[in-house]
């Protein structure tokens, strides 16, 4: 991630056969995905307009701290490949939004490390990143449910990516889906 800059694709409106492939892309992409489901409370805006680029300037913020968290790792001798943020949320003008954070678990951890506590710090990280774009007078992330799902893992595989396509299902439509990742320059 070091020499590389980010960019955002916006979010797209998306139908559920959409949505399905967007989900397999991400589990086909990754062997071992980190998956972050939460609620943004979100603070008053005018616009729709207004919403979605909250929203993405949000996705921007976790994408940037995503690679400070990266290039740390790094710089400890740790092993932390490049990551494609996958996001997915209701597209609503309503004063909470559904999201989910599809990413390479890799990037956070290794195989060899329980998943656990780097799940939480990640967790922090979203919130982080929320109060940040909010400029620290909105404390709206609620309900953070991290899953790992695991393309290996025999027997939980199917369960776990159940549960993320039960997720996404609930979610206001329309859906929107967008990646933040990386760009060659």
């Amino acid at each position: 991630m070091n020499d590389l800059h980010s960019g955002a694709e916006a979010g797209n409106a998306v139908d559920a056969a959409n949505t399905r492939a967007f989900l397999q892309q991400a589990v086909d992409h990754y062997p071992r995905l980190a998956v972050f489901s939460f609620t943004l409370v979100l603070p008053y805006r005018e616009t729709l307009a207004d919403y979605r680029s909250l929203i993405l300037r949000f996705h921007s913020e976790v994408w940037q701290r995503t690679g400070e968290y990266s290039q740390a790792r790094q710089q400890e001798r740790k092993n932390s490949p490049p990551t494609l943020l996958r996001w997915i949320w209701g597209s609503t003008c309503a004063p909470e939004c559904q999201m989910v954070l599809m990413m390479n678990l890799d990037t956070l951890a290794p195989i060899t490390q329980p998943v656990e506590s780097v799940m939480q710090v990640f967790s922090g990280i979203i919130r982080d990143a929320w109060r940040r774009v909010t400029d620290g007078k909105h404390e709206g992330v609620v309900g953070i449910t991290p899953l790992v799902i695991n393309r290996s893992a025999q027997g939980t595989f199917a369960l776990r990516f159940g549960q993320l396509q039960v997720r996404v299902q609930g979610m206001t439509l329309p859906v929107m889906t967008a990646r933040t990742g990386v760009i060659s320059t």
